[in-house]
């Protein structure tokens, strides 16, 4: 049988499948290939077959024509595939950067407050960082620039793309049992940083106790978040401090909350005694009320919490290495799994 791939001159008779010259079995060389792959389950592979190696004016038969665009096919798909991850990714980066302004933000205020300071002695008190320098004790929205408004509008826009592949809309199955799955099948379960929030709560400042780092820990057996605060500066009293929050699932996805206590982490010369104190806290109704009038004290009304079903929060998103929430008082975390 004459090869049906062959092209004039010095290429005359040269297969497009096995590449050698005088091939007569153009279709028999087709055939094995295809099995060969088939049963390696490589069929991507006939896209870099030698027919690629051809010069311009090669001429196929028509059931190389066929293989090679079978062959192509899978690659689409995995183009397709990739567009969560390439959407997390971005992600990521926009709440690096929102993170990095924020930062930058801060330490010009600092700057503008040391020379006001200095040039403007008694004409007026800051108001007083709260106990363990986070921004705000009620659970509101951060202040704010311009720049960093337009951040925190992009953030909040990938948030919303990266939700919609949420491939997990029941994370909390498992949580105490909840959905009759075993505590140990919670996705939930491990260490979380924070990448990305805009609630003044959980928002710190560089203050005199350093950088503060922020994690969470989850406990789905026990129903625990351990909201976790470790200050930088090896010389502050205060190492840091945990904050164990309860969680009650009410569905699959949604939450609610009660905070229980305070541990504070101190640097004690009697650390057996005095390493660590722990402060119960009171109901959260009454919590809720003591937020509600920080924020009026602070905003006068501006920023306060919309919501009347308490403290809780929505899970938007939850993978193997990625959790996004947003709490009832329409609040956005993101975090990234350490372990």
């Amino acid at each position: 049988m004459p090869c049906m791939a062959t092209v004039p001159g010095s290429f005359r008779n040269h297969c497009a499948v096995c590449s050698r010259v005088g091939c007569s079995r153009t279709l028999t060389c087709i055939w094995v290939t295809f099995v060969v792959l088939g049963l390696l389950g490589h069929p991507a592979v006939l896209v870099s077959a030698p027919t690629d190696r051809l010069p311009s004016g090669t001429l196929l038969s028509p059931s190389t024509q066929r293989l090679r665009a079978t062959a192509a096919a899978p690659r689409i798909k995995c183009t397709m595939r990739s567009a969560v991850p390439s959407a997390k990714e971005e992600l990521v980066r926009l709440c690096e950067d929102f993170r990095t302004k924020q930062e930058e933000m801060w330490d010009v205020m600092d700057k503008e407050a040391s020379v006001e300071k200095a040039t403007q002695k008694g004409a007026g008190k800051k108001a007083a960082p709260s106990l363990l320098e986070a921004e705000s004790f009620a659970s509101q929205k951060i202040e704010l620039s311009s720049e960093l408004e337009g951040l925190r509008e992009k953030v909040v826009n990938a948030i919303s793309i990266v939700a919609a592949n949420n491939p997990n809309p029941e994370p909390l199955r498992g949580w105490r049992g909840f959905g009759g799955a075993a505590p140990a099948e919670c996705i939930l379960n491990g260490t979380w940083k924070l990448l990305f929030t805009d609630a003044a709560d959980a928002t710190f400042k560089r203050g005199k106790r350093g950088a503060a780092s922020t994690f969470q820990e989850i406990d789905a057996a026990g129903g625990w978040f351990i909201n976790c605060v470790d200050f930088s500066n090896p010389d502050s009293k205060l190492k840091g401090f945990r904050v164990f929050v309860e969680g009650d699932a009410l569905n699959g996805n949604e939450v609610q909350l009660s905070f229980r206590k305070v541990r504070l982490l101190r640097r004690s010369r009697f650390p057996r005694f005095f390493g660590e104190i722990t402060i119960p806290l009171p109901s959260p109704k009454i919590l809720r009320n003591i937020g509600r009038l920080f924020a009026r004290a602070k905003d006068k009304e501006q920023g306060v919490n919309p919501s009347r079903r308490g403290a809780g929060f929505t899970l938007l998103y939850v993978d193997e290495d990625l959790r996004i929430h947003q709490t009832f008082d329409g609040l956005y975390f993101v975090q990234r799994r350490l372990r």
